[in-house]
């Protein structure tokens, strides 16, 4: 047989071709398995088994219910924004039960990262738990299709924090015995935070005062709903007939009232809640204003609330002025309330119109108040006399999101259930996308299809025979495809996931006691997660015999000695390294680890799993002899779809298979690997500017162009300095005339990059090296980085 290019076929090692049940959907494993073992332990916490199996096929098809209720179901791509409990299992099963894909995102990426990868793929529809409740909700106008955030944990209101009023009214109390009138009114408390001038105070202040003077005369009525140190109240109290504020601070009321008894304003004052303002205030208004008070309310409902009481409150033409609001885009202090346009866009209530944002464009203020808008509410101004007339035109309006679908924040409820068999889906269809670093400095979203799955889960079960007796500790985020196996192909097997909190995940004193002391048989991670655990047994006599039994390391270098290193705290353990891609379904080779040959330059990269194939192949496509380098390819069932919304990319790098007679595609990995003669792979590492960091694949390019987009920054390239678990990068950069100091850079990097993302390391330089050809000598970077001495350098940050 001769292959479509003419060469040989390979050899016999390479035929991995296995039955499996192809038509199968991901959700079928796991509701078969419910109906083996319905009685059995599913998903358990610290707290005991939260699920049964029976209980969560059950949970799980009421929450696919409710998802089709909301008009979820094939086609559909549903976002993840969670943290590690149960109710995030459950909600993914409920979404490949419903027939969409899963999306998940890690909660501690950027805002601005989290929106780009969902609107790569159109989401209408998040699941959040309450935790991550608020971000989810902040994700409004960066993802315009958003339509729906169903609560994982938690009724709808949750994403209102409790209010605690004698707590509140201590903390105003205690701002507003301040001495300096800037500090009374709020600014400058928080550590860490910008710190404002008296001028930058002022001008916040004449800001917000136009605007509220562009609506108001000497006929007008005004209410401050949080008038504070009285800083707007001072200045627009002798303008109008009667100004009335609302405080929870005694201090601050006695205060205003004293300034009001000196100046003989007209000022009315009442101490109390905005959500006490019927009981508060009488009469209507022509402007009610609440200037940097949103951003201390409890949240959305909350304001939602005292917004439509202010409607109800307003003279026929009046406005309500909402001043100084959060962009959430802005990366602004997240523990304040940050609200998305479509917040006020969707508002409706008597009295509030339709919503006019106000853009701070070319304003004079600093950052971050430069970065924030202001909001009218209210009917169209009247005419008469200039009465309640806009004068506020040359502040451009905000048109973003316009015709956006209202946003709605629901949990599941209703005893409806969706069977797993009644799912319209195919095996064909996506399953999840997951997003990984992209080159462009947009991530990519691999869109793997259940068949893949289903081929992994059966390999993994079968091959190192998982039984309902195991249990894994899941330790790995939603948004690694690590935890695809770590649910689903658990699962499946009618076996247990051991659930961490995420902050006992980040202990590993905790994650050493529980593999010591309860019956946790699999772990699964990438080696630098393993090297973390093995940190917490320094010191440690091993005693006993923990139950760990199968220890799956993947996505980086394994160290040599860490095989060792783990048999000898937990003697059960098979080791097993294994590799591939997100784009070719997590996992598609393996290699048992057994005595480690200390000459060894790496780990070998094992063989292909069932179904999978790998071409080892010159830059003329033909297959390399055995001991040769080449370029790595994954061929066969396991290979993605492709990149959500980006067909180019996904031309480039899957291409067809010559060797299948059906003309399927094969992955170019951008890996560099030879053939071993007794049929293993060796990985040689990467063709290109991709890498693997402490178990993240980053497209260099990815981090470059972030740090480019600085404006102070001409060029920027990044290394990668150390090996395996102790690999950082070292970023490398070039001013302008005004240099940037290291730290901003690295504040401008956390703005828009992941964590692992940022460089451990920036060092500036007057100029970049280069080598004869002109390139950027990426060599002479990387010595630099190795030796901590930066080379022509101006200033560095180690």
């Amino acid at each position: 047989m001769t292959g479509v290019l003419g060469q040989p076929p390979p050899p016999a090692w390479f035929d991995t071709a296995r039955p499996f049940p192809r038509h199968l959907r991901v959700h079928d494993l796991v509701s078969a398995a419910a109906d083996r073992v319905p009685d059995r332990p599913a998903l358990v916490t610290d707290h005991g088994v939260a699920y049964t199996h029976r209980d969560l096929d059950r949970a799980a098809g009421r929450t696919a219910a409710h998802l089709r209720d909301r008009g979820v179901g094939r086609g559909a791509y549903v976002g993840l924004l969670s943290g590690h409990h149960p109710e995030a299992v459950r909600g993914l099963l409920g979404v490949l039960r419903a027939g969409a894909a899963y999306v998940p995102v890690d909660p501690r990426w950027p805002l601005d990262r989290i929106g780009r990868a969902l609107r790569q793929v159109d989401c209408a529809c998040v699941l959040a738990d309450v935790r991550h409740l608020r971000t989810a909700f902040e994700l409004a106008d960066l993802v315009p299709t958003l339509r729906d955030i169903v609560v994982l944990d938690g009724p709808p209101t949750a994403v209102d924090r409790a209010i605690a009023p004698e707590a509140v009214e201590d903390l105003w109390d205690t701002v507003a015995a301040r001495d300096d009138l800037g500090a009374a009114a709020g600014f400058n408390l928080r550590a860490g935070a910008p710190t404002f001038t008296g001028r930058d105070i002022d001008a916040y202040r004449d800001h917000v005062v136009a605007l509220a003077d562009a609506l108001v005369d000497r006929r007008s009525r005004v209410l401050e709903i949080g008038c504070g140190a009285g800083l707007i109240l001072r200045a627009l109290a002798g303008r109008v007939s009667e100004y009335v504020g609302v405080d929870p601070s005694s201090v601050a009321i006695g205060r205003n009232q004293e300034w009001a008894r000196q100046a003989g304003a007209p000022v009315t004052l009442r101490v109390g809640f905005a959500h006490e303002l019927a009981t508060l205030v009488t009469g209507a208004f022509d402007l009610v204003i609440l200037a940097s008070t949103a951003q201390f309310l409890p949240g959305p409902r909350y304001l939602q609330q005292v917004l439509r009481e202010c409607g109800r409150m307003l003279t026929p033409g009046g406005r309500v002025l909402v001043a100084d609001v959060i962009d959430p885009s802005s990366g602004d202090d997240p523990g304040l309330l940050r609200l998305p346009t479509r917040f006020f866009r969707d508002l409706r209530g008597p009295g509030l119109g339709a919503a006019r944002v106000l853009r701070r464009t070319g304003s004079a203020l600093p950052a971050p108040l430069a970065e924030r808008y202001d909001v009218l509410l209210g009917a169209a101004p009247r005419d008469d006399a200039g009465h309640g007339a806009e004068r506020v035109g040359t502040i451009p309006e905000d048109t973003s999101g316009h015709g956006a679908e209202r946003l709605d924040i629901t949990t599941v409820d209703g005893d409806a259930v969706v069977p797993a068999a009644a799912t319209h889906c195919t095996a064909e269809d996506p399953a999840y996308c997951i997003f990984t670093s992209g080159s462009t400095g947009d991530p990519k979203g691999v869109l793997v299809p259940h068949r893949a799955v289903v081929n992994l889960i059966d390999w993994v079960n079968r091959e190192f025979g998982v039984t309902p007796d195991d249990r894994l500790l899941f330790v790995t985020s939603f948004a690694f495809d690590l935890s695809v196996y770590d649910m689903f192909g658990v699962l499946a097997a009618g076996a247990s996931v051991r659930l961490v909190g995420d902050r006992e995940l980040a202990d590993p004193d905790h994650l050493v006691d529980l593999l010591q002391t309860e019956e946790i048989t699999f772990w699964d991670s990438a080696p630098a997660a393993m090297a973390y655990l093995l940190s917490a047994t320094a010191g440690r006599t091993p005693g006993g015999e923990p139950a760990l039994r199968r220890v799956f390391l993947s996505g980086d270098w394994i160290p040599l000695g860490m095989p060792a290193e783990i048999r000898r705290h937990f003697p059960r353990a098979e080791v097993v390294a294994l590799g591939g891609a997100t784009e070719a379904t997590v996992w598609s080779n393996y290699y048992r680890v057994g005595a480690v040959d200390p000459s060894w330059p790496s780990i070998p990269y094992g063989r292909p799993m069932q179904n999978a194939r790998y071409h080892v192949r010159d830059g003329s496509l033909r297959p390399c002899p055995v001991g040769t380098a080449g370029d790595l390819y994954i061929a066969g069932e396991c290979v993605a779809l492709g990149y959500a919304g980006d067909p180019a990319l996904t031309g480039r790098r899957f291409i067809r298979d010559p060797y299948d007679p059906d003309g399927a595609t094969m992955y170019r990995t951008g890996d560099r690997a030879r053939w071993l003669p007794d049929g293993n792979l060796q990985f040689l590492g990467r063709a290109d500017h991709q890498v693997k960091v402490r178990g993240y694949r980053i497209e260099l390019g990815d981090v470059e162009s972030a740090l480019s987009r600085h404006p102070a920054v001409t060029e920027a390239v990044t290394v990668v300095a150390g090996r395996a678990s102790g690999a950082d990068l070292v970023a490398f950069y070039t001013c302008r005339s005004d240099p940037v100091a290291p730290e901003d850079l690295r504040r401008h990097a956390a703005r828009t990059l992941p964590s692992y993302m940022v460089p451990a390391a920036f060092v500036r330089l007057d100029a970049l090296p280069v080598t004869d050809n002109g390139k950027v000598d990426r060599a002479a970077l990387l010595r630099s980085a190795a030796d901590g001495r930066p080379r022509r350098a101006g200033t560095g940050s180690r």
